[in-house]
């Protein structure tokens, strides 16, 4: 049983599977506050870290051979765990851009002026990594808390 099974065994007879937005974005936020205090600048690294494993592990139980329909896969997971709304910008043998649009840590929120989505950062990478079968870079270029439009993650392929 891989780590997502694990998690995934939920036995909540009254309050049930689903919390509010809020909560998830409290629990989140108030998280990386606290880690950022303990560990610094690094503690984008750490939550980053964490999405890759959990984008290589999601990633592993999605892959096909063909980037096309690997792509659909993972845009559809991520659409039905409510994480976002994955799309291709750019897609070229030196990177690959995706948006997410009504991401789930900060769509709506107002500017803070900085990037926060670590983790939906390593998530890409690590589904990337899990296609192209070895360690990529990744970094969010544009995201709602930092007052832009999307939240957008560019994975880099060479280098």
């Amino acid at each position: 049983m891989n780590r997502v099974e694990q998690i995934a065994q939920i036995s909540r007879p009254q309050l049930g599977d689903q919390v509010p937005l809020l909560v998830f974005r409290a629990f989140r936020h108030f998280s990386a506050n606290y880690v950022e205090e303990l560990l610094g600048r690094g503690s984008n690294t750490a939550f980053q870290n964490g999405g890759r494993e959990l984008g290589r592990e999601i990633g592993s139980q999605l892959l096909t051979p063909e980037l096309d329909t690997y792509l659909g896969n993972v845009v559809e997971w991520v659409q039905a765990a409510r994480i976002g709304l994955l799309s291709a910008v750019e897609l070229s043998d030196e990177r690959l851009v995706l948006a997410l649009d009504e991401c789930i840590t900060c769509a709506g929120m107002q500017s803070i002026g900085k990037r926060i989505c670590h983790f939906e950062v390593g998530f890409v990478a690590g589904v990337v990594e899990t296609f192209v079968k070895r360690k990529v870079r990744a970094t969010e270029t544009k995201c709602n808390a930092n007052g832009e439009s999307t939240c957008e993650v560019t994975v880099y392929l060479t280098g």
